[in-house]
């Protein structure tokens, strides 16, 4: 780093407790996220999506002053007419606008005109104002400092912040060069601190004004600095050092000030793919910052005619010494989504369980009528069913879907007692494999005993199943990073408690049988926290234990008719989930000590319609056959339907 030597020993102590600290910190963070309206950032060049395409500079320290201004931006504007972008990777497309667009969302540049940027980050840009008056020779004079861009968007949203909004923070690159043009004229420690001081107050205070999802980068510096075979100079190390400092000066700092935030180990990413250049479509030596895509251009000066090779943007790690590619922007932005959807998406494996308990329940209720009707000379009844169905789940708009094919198999018994009281019990097992809509899987296995009691008194009845579950679930992701996919991998067991309640009054008209019918159905889904492995060691994620309960309220009618041997049948039903439908889920990282984050799990629907059709057949006095076929409608996140046969014997 241009020659000048970094104190190690100390900053090295230093990242290390404060990395402790973090890892200390457990599952104490609550940052959410769920469907965003609008994307929001603040940081440097290396977010900036073309800040000074539609601002002037200013001119730079280093270009000489102010009377540089027209130059410089005369060259930005030509570079944009012959196909750059204006921002600081080259005729490409930067980090904040790829993460934007995977959420049908834009990151236009707050300076564009008519009003629509949201993006705050400007080139040259530090935490705090020290750019034009303390020596720092490659800054431009207009750049905004980071927590003056949170500052301005608040002042322009009178301080309640979209609380549906995206928000990036990055910072740091542009604070340690200054710090090293300084020499030994500041500590460095105590300056870091500093700076972490003051972003974690701004990053606060947009909390407090409503912002929720707010992922914040740490710095990343071994990519940029590394050598050919993985060879650091002292003053790399060093430097490196100082970036991890920084970063977990800030995290611990946001923690400590009771910010809910996302940290991104941007670091450890793209660690991983200067090391493992091909797997992102790099070689060994298009992966340096040595070796930059723009050549000896600035990336912000780069247009098409300018790169070392047409597909240079996607073959190479560095637009010039100090920024991304492309490709290294959409590694980037595809970690960030990683952390965004993933916990959204493992809480599909509890939703998925309340669907499938919901779904046994109503199996055994259904057989309940049956069984009271079929009786041997020791009132004894045996049935046997099987079904197969199919259940989707769709989750907030642009995050993962999921969907399967649920089967199982039940066998029951039960005894009507002299006083005209059914009690039963009855055994199941099942599975079902739910494909995720953005790769991967999960696949479940249980074993339900269930208990189960009817009573008929003239046309009113009633009946209850209670059910415990047992939960197996492997976890399979797959996380695109760039070109390279990874696989993530893990087990979560759990239990499934289930009360379902249900009554009526039956009207006799000529052969049909009809009336209302309402019930109630309890459970409470549990699933243990567990960590994923995976190939990289930056993708994979820590979940906390879920617990998912549910209440739902059914008001609906029934239907039956005889006809000689047969009675079809059919039901329809309201459904409203009385439980609390703002579930969250926490979430770690894996590759980094980092406080832990919560997220929105998937939304739950609030009302629904039910209906089931079917008929039984009597084969003979003590055995008879019903078979049934149910669906779901108007669930705007759920979808279910599927069908069942069973054989009832009488002894």
């Amino acid at each position: 780093m241009r020659g000048r030597g970094w104190t190690t020993s100390r900053i090295g102590k230093r990242a290390g407790v404060a990395l402790l600290a973090l890892a200390a910190f457990g599952e104490a963070g609550t940052a959410c996220a769920g469907s965003f309206d609008q994307f929001i950032g603040f940081g440097d060049s290396t977010m900036d999506s073309g800040y000074f395409r539609y601002h002037l500079t200013g001119g730079s320290p280093g270009l000489g002053g102010p009377a540089s201004a027209p130059v410089l931006d005369g060259l930005i504007a030509a570079t944009v007419a012959n196909g750059g972008s204006g921002a600081f990777v080259g005729p490409g497309v930067v980090d904040t606008v790829q993460l934007a667009a995977k959420f049908g969302l834009t990151a236009l540049p707050v300076t564009i005109p008519g009003g629509l940027g949201t993006n705050y980050a400007n080139g040259s840009a530090q935490t705090v104002p020290t750019t034009g008056d303390n020596g720092y020779l490659n800054g431009l004079y207009n750049n905004v400092p980071i927590v003056t861009q949170i500052s301005n968007y608040l002042a322009a949203v009178h301080n309640v912040a979209n609380s549906n909004a995206l928000y990036m923070v990055s910072f740091g690159g542009n604070d340690l060069t200054w710090l090293e043009v300084q020499g030994g004229s500041l500590s460095q420690s105590a300056y870091v601190q500093s700076l972490a001081n003051a972003l974690s107050t701004g990053v606060a205070n947009l909390q407090a004004a409503g912002g929720r999802t707010i992922v914040v980068l740490n710095v990343y510096a071994y990519a940029r600095v590394v050598g050919p075979d993985g060879s650091l100079t002292p003053d790399s190390a060093a430097h490196i050092d100082l970036s991890a400092l920084y970063s977990a000066d800030v995290w611990s700092g946001l923690k400590a000030a009771g910010v809910n935030f996302i940290p991104a180990d941007v670091e450890g990413a793209l660690k991983y793919a200067s090391r493992n250049p091909t797997r992102f479509g790099f070689s060994a030596a298009t992966v340096l910052a040595t070796s930059p895509a723009c050549g000896t251009t600035s990336s912000i000066l780069c247009a098409p005619a300018q790169l070392v090779a047409p597909n240079a943007e996607q073959t190479y790690l560095w637009s010039d010494d100090h920024h991304l590619t492309t490709a290294g922007q959409t590694i980037e932005a595809d970690y960030i989504a990683n952390l965004l959807t993933a916990p959204s998406e493992i809480s599909l494996l509890t939703e998925s369980a309340v669907w499938s308990g919901l779904a046994g329940m109503a199996a055994i209720q259904g057989q309940i009528d049956p069984s009271e009707q079929h009786r041997g000379p020791n009132r004894v009844n045996v049935w046997f069913g099987a079904g197969a169905g199919n259940l989707s789940q769709k989750n907030s708009a642009y995050f993962p879907n999921a969907s399967g094919t649920p089967v199982g198999g039940t066998v029951g018994a039960d005894y009507l007692t002299p006083s005209g009281i059914l009690a039963g019990a009855a055994f199941s097992a099942g599975g079902q494999v739910q494909t995720f809509s953005s790769g991967g899987h999960f696949t479940r296995t249980n074993e339900t005993l269930s208990l189960y009691a009817g009573y008929r008194t003239g046309p009113l009845w009633g009946d209850a199943v209670a059910s415990y579950a047992l939960l197996q679930n492997h976890v399979a992701r797959q996380v695109p990073i760039g070109i390279f996919t990874d696989q993530t991998s893990g087990d979560s067991n759990g239990h499934d408690l289930g009360l379902a309640l249900r009554g009526g009054w039956d009207f006799n008209v000529g052969s049909v049988t009809t009336g209302p019918v309402a019930g109630f159905v309890l459970q409470q889904v549990r699933l243990d926290g567990f960590s994923e492995s995976d190939t990289t060691r930056f993708t994979a994620l820590s979940f906390g234990a879920q617990t998912r309960n549910s209440a739902i309220s059914q008001l609906g009618w029934r239907a039956a008719v005889d006809i000689g041997d047969w009675r079809p049948f059919a039901e329809v039903a309201w459904n409203h989930e009385w439980a609390d439908k703002n579930r969250t889920i926490t979430a770690s990282l894996i590759s980094i000590a980092a406080p832990s984050y919560t997220a929105s799990a998937v939304p739950i629907a609030s009302n629904w319609a039910s209906a089931s059709v079917g008929a039984a057949y009597r084969l003979n006095q003590l055995m008879s056959l019903r078979g049934a076929m149910s669906a779901m409608f108007v669930n705007p996140h759920v979808g279910s339907y599927g069908g069942g046969l069973s054989l009832s014997v009488g002894f």
